[in-house]
């Protein structure tokens, strides 16, 4: 089954455009289509495990709200 941008969309209600999008789509080829697609300035933002020690002690939402790009799993697009 192919998965469109669509799939992605966030609800009305939240501030992100699209998300939970997989690692393996961020090619600068796509993020170049979505920036064309929503005709502003884009944030993108990597979610996914951090794996440091010192991140451990945090609780498992504030761990994957924000990692290193190595480490996503997934990524959210919001306007600037």
């Amino acid at each position: 089954m192919d998965t469109t941008l669509r799939d992605y969309s966030s609800p009305p209600w939240e501030t992100s455009v699209y998300k939970g999008i997989p690692m393996s789509k961020c090619t600068p080829e796509k993020i170049k289509v979505i920036r064309e697609i929503v005709g502003r300035p884009l944030k993108i933002r990597y979610r996914g495990p951090r794996n440091t020690t010192r991140d451990m002690v945090r609780s498992s939402h504030t761990r994957q709200s924000s990692c290193l790009k190595e480490n996503a799993v997934t990524f959210t697009v919001y306007c600037r």
